[in-house]
């Protein structure tokens, strides 16, 4: 399966020739585990557009210019100078190998980002069952990593009315001033002064000393979650972690950030801005959600998974343990990642799904963003259109994925393909994939739902199967058929979508509930469904 896939293989000369149905390129990010050319040093690029030369038949020489090519999406000419290096239909660029990595003054590192910090709520509401199935999974997942990626450093935060960090290597507890509780700048000024005493340390020689940490792990006090996730993204900083898994089953209620009564900084701002800045790290954050009757505004929360590309469970404590594993278990196949997407003058993106609403803007704006992290399952959409009619026969398309590998070193992904320009309906039709425009528009629906506008979402759904029906007739027989299993998956989600209503409005409007809890966590994972969960397919029938 190729990681830059369009809709169909031709391109439409203007926007009339599909109408309603948006022309869709996908990138698919579990391609970055599969082997192709690679090449040690950096692409040459356009100094206008930073299209990546491609072939050699691109390069020119001339007297007076020397050696140069003119690049094919905006035409600027380049001078070439030193090395040829080509960047091919789909190249692997090693820019930077990786950095040494172990202990610091500050403490342990985690090589490449291979790294669990667990975030755990250890409040009053958490005891008897929500507490006891909690250890049970984090000793099962200590075990998996043990025995999987023993190399994992692990990290640990617990929760109430205070929050403790732990030197792994002793146990000893290291507390966050209560003082600071009010201000993220002084939390984390705190949390700067105590990183000396904060240790992770590695699963495989440890695996025992976590468990017995584990535990001792004890419920009490009151839930000040704020804080605590502010602690975590100064050692996410500091310690280069990858991942961080917050488990709760509360509503935060002391310090900034929490959800109950009046805040200077509202809630969703402060989740929001830390979302944003955990992006800009490199670290995802999931957060698992202990149905417990009471609600933990998972709608808030949910924010930080939303804008690093982490995940967000609703879960029983029976269930508990199947989320961590996947949690446990998943490998971040790049972190800090940008993806540009380069085209040709006349060739516009439109929108883009898979990634948070801010996110989505920057790449509107600028057909580029930073992303955050990408794992096997992650694809990232972008809607492209024409801005005038097209007179060219064929446009270059070329998607750019710089990212830090699980070693730590950073590299660049290209791809890069050709689509035949055509004015005519039927050309898309022979080759249309309505797969990729049916995963598109389920999570623009996902979007707009978690964001309240299920009404939004439901609309663009039923729009686009009305207009596949309508341009069904000029499809061969082999498409009718996707056509029609895409048509069945998509009245699915719009069940989905009806679903969510219902749960919320079973729940009060004015407090927070499970039910409005649910309805949130299944909107974020429809804003994240791939192409491979909603039609059922392996990579083999993909």
């Amino acid at each position: 399966m190729p990681m830059l896939r369009a809709s169909s293989e031709a391109f439409p000369a203007s926007k009339k020739v599909l109408g309603e149905i948006p022309y869709v390129l996908r990138v698919e990010f579990g391609h970055l585990a599969r082997e192709t050319t690679k090449i040690v040093g950096k692409p040459i690029a356009c100094h206008k557009c930073n299209g990546f030369l491609m072939n050699l038949d691109q390069i020119k020489e001339d007297p007076k210019v020397g050696k140069h090519f003119v690049c094919p999406f905006c035409g600027t000419l380049n001078v070439i100078e030193g090395e040829v290096i080509l960047a091919g239909d789909d190249t692997d660029f090693v820019i930077k190998p990786p950095e040494e990595t172990g202990t610091t003054e500050a403490g342990t590192m985690a090589a490449g980002g291979k790294s669990f910090l667990a975030l755990i709520d250890v409040s009053g509401s958490m005891a008897g069952a929500n507490l006891s199935a909690v250890k049970r999974s984090l000793n099962t997942s200590i075990e998996s990593l043990a025995a999987n990626a023993p190399e994992t450093m692990f990290g640990l935060i617990e929760f109430e009315s205070t929050v403790v960090a732990r030197d792994l290597t002793t146990g000893a507890p290291v507390e966050l001033p209560r003082e600071s509780f009010p201000s993220l700048d002084d939390i984390m000024k705190s949390t700067k002064g105590l990183l000396d005493k904060i240790k992770l340390v590695d699963v495989g020689e440890n695996e025992d000393r976590l468990k017995k940490h584990v535990q001792a792990l004890r419920d009490q006090g009151g839930t000040a979650l704020g804080p605590a996730v502010a602690m975590a993204y100064v050692i996410a900083r500091h310690r280069n972690v990858g991942r961080v898994v917050l488990l709760t089953d509360g509503l935060a209620n002391e310090g900034i950030g929490a959800l109950e009564g009046y805040q200077v900084t509202p809630a969703n701002s402060y989740y929001e801005d830390l979302g944003r800045k955990f992006l800009e790290i490199g670290a995802a954050v999931d957060v698992v959600g202990i149905a417990s009757g009471a609600g933990m505004e998972l709608k808030t929360l949910g924010l930080l998974p939303e804008a690093t590309g982490g995940q967000m469970y609703y879960v029983t404590p029976n269930e508990l343990d199947r989320s961590l594993a996947e949690l446990s278990g998943a490998t971040l196949l790049g972190r800090d990642v940008e993806v540009k997407l380069v085209t040709p003058h006349g060739v516009k993106v439109k929108d883009a799904s898979g990634v948070s609403r801010a996110v989505v803007e920057e790449i509107r704006k600028n057909a580029e963003s930073k992303i955050g992290v990408v794992g096997q399952d992650h694809e990232l959409y972008f809607e492209v259109e024409p801005e005038k009619e097209i007179d060219a026969e064929e446009v270059p398309i070329q998607v750019q994925v710089s990212y830090t590998d699980e070693e730590g070193a950073r590299r660049v992904r290209a791809v890069t393909t050709t689509l035949k320009v055509t004015k005519k309906e039927e050309d898309i039709m022979k080759t249309l994939d309505p797969t990729v425009g049916a995963t598109f528009v389920t999570q623009k629906a996902g979007e707009e739902s978690f964001r309240g506008d299920r009404a939004k979402g439901k609309e663009r759904i039923a729009t686009f199967r009305s207009a596949l029906k309508q341009k069904a007739g000029a499809a061969p027989a082999a498409v009718q058929n996707i056509l029609n299993e895409a048509d069945n998956v998509l009245e699915e989600e719009e069940k989905e979508i009806a679903r969510q209503e219902e749960m919320l409005q079973a729940a009060p409007e004015a407090a927070p509930s499970g039910a409005a809890d649910e309805a949130f966590t299944e909107s974020l994972a429809q804003m994240k469904r791939t192409s491979k969960a909603l039609f059922k397919k392996d990579d083999d029938e993909k």
